[in-house]
């Protein structure tokens, strides 16, 4: 994996990184994760770049999975998850960022308005966490 400085070194602002992410999680879904059955799970993040709240969050993610199959049999259906991490890892907040076969959540990801809708969601989670 590339380092994470040099990766996101264009980006100017909050959106960008956002995109960033976005792209990196599409391209590890597209190589890693098959049509169906179970897959390691897929973690992407990022280092706040906002120096006013990178103390109540460290990071920002996606993380994409496969429930248990004694709670969710379809072997086709994945799941995503935005993250947002407090500085020391130890806490996070999540909250559901889409669902679906492989195809589907790349087709989710491929639109412009899902990485718009992930900067906000983002915003959520960073409240959830100075909330707690």
């Amino acid at each position: 994996m590339m380092n994470e400085k040099k990766e996101y070194e264009y980006c100017q602002s909050f959106q960008d990184y956002v995109d960033e992410l976005v792209r990196r999680t599409m391209k590890r879904i597209e190589e890693e994760m098959p049509d169906e059955g179970g897959f390691s799970d897929i973690f992407e993040l990022f280092s706040n770049p906002d120096d006013g709240t990178s103390d109540v969050v460290g990071k920002y993610g996606l993380h994409v999975f496969k429930m248990q199959a004694d709670i969710v049999p379809d072997p086709k259906k994945r799941y995503v998850q935005a993250c947002a991490y407090i500085p020391s890892g130890e806490y996070k907040a999540t909250l559901m960022a889409g669902s679906g076969t492989k195809a589907e959540i790349l087709s989710l990801m491929k639109e412009q308005s899902y990485a718009n809708k992930l900067n906000y969601t983002f915003g959520e989670l960073l409240d959830m966490v100075k909330d707690f």
